[in-house]
């Protein structure tokens, strides 16, 4: 790697980036009898109502670049959490994946030697990208003593002035931990004192209720960014479509940075149709309570509670 270095003239920040491949190689190809449960999908695929006559509607937009800024998507976004908060399509930033919306949150958040606090486990791209930009991460561990559950008071108490970040996926990634929007306030108020912004991830949301998202505080809150993703419930991971979700003064900045026409044309179009079928999602979550149940119970699995 030092080669390469001197070589190339590569940024030294590469060297506190480590891989955040769960395989111990991460070159590995994975055998045929090994079931990859890393990426979180829906294993039900997409609603059904996204036929193939559907999808091959959207083959003349092939040729056309994305209607940017995306205003048909950014209503039809506030159109579905209408119900928990009365949005603005200038609150709505459409990104190429929930990734891509964390990448542009850290370009414009943080430089060498700031600071972000995160929980520890999390999401751990969102970390390596952050160590990328050159942050120095502030990590409020999970403890064996607590039943490996997560501490509001820690993590209020570990929030300090030099974060510009703080960093909450919601559901957490790896442990799947929900924390209720009451504690999410608690966490705001105290972050919004020492002017962070916070970050609540909610790439995995749409497996809980809509209700649970952090949307609802974005009225309440200035410093509250929300990424959401339809990668996993809604499946539609291999078309790389997400958003965020913030106060209306930071769209100019965020769209900035994002750069133009950052969603695919195909995308797009399909948003819209995935959104108007909110049913998909309901009877998703029931199934997969229902296998999961099973499975531990197979299993003789004893949870915490």
């Amino acid at each position: 790697m030092e080669e390469q270095f001197m070589k190339y003239r590569i940024s030294r920040v590469l060297e506190q980036v480590q891989s955040g491949s769960y395989l111990k190689d991460e070159g590995a190809v994975l055998a045929d009898d090994v079931i990859d449960c890393s990426l979180g999908v829906n294993p039900y695929g997409v609603t059904p109502t996204l036929t193939k006559e559907v999808y091959l509607e959207t083959f003349g937009d092939l040729s056309r670049y994305p209607d940017y800024p995306y205003g048909t998507d950014c209503r039809k976004i506030c159109e579905y959490f209408s119900d928990l908060a009365a949005l603005s399509p200038r609150q709505i930033s459409m990104q190429s994946g929930s990734m891509s919306a964390l990448c542009t949150i850290n370009y414009i958040f943080l430089e060498e030697n700031t600071h972000v606090l995160i929980p520890e486990p999390c999401f751990s791209s969102y970390v390596s990208h952050a160590r990328l930009c050159g942050a120095v991460i502030d990590a409020v561990p999970l403890s064996e003593t607590e039943r490996f559950a997560f501490s509001p008071e820690r993590y209020i108490e570990a929030l300090h002035p030099s974060q510009r970040l703080a960093y909450l996926d919601n559901p957490n990634n790896p442990t799947g931990q929900y924390i209720d929007l009451g504690t999410l306030r608690r966490i705001l108020t105290a972050a919004e004192e020492k002017n962070i912004v916070v970050i609540v991830d909610e790439a995995y949301g749409d497996f809980l209720d809509k209700r649970c998202s952090a949307v609802s505080l974005i009225p309440e809150f200035d410093n509250l960014l929300v990424v959401r993703s339809f990668s996993k419930a809604f499946g539609l991971g291999g078309l790389r479509a997400g958003y965020i979700v913030m106060p209306e003064d930071l769209i100019s900045v965020i769209n900035k940075n994002s750069g133009e026409m950052n969603l695919n044309s195909v995308a797009s179009r399909l948003v819209p149709h995935v959104l108007a079928h909110p049913e998909f999602l309901e009877e998703s979550r029931t199934r997969i309570r229902t296998n999961k149940n099973e499975l531990i119970r197979s299993c003789g699995i004893y949870r915490y509670r």
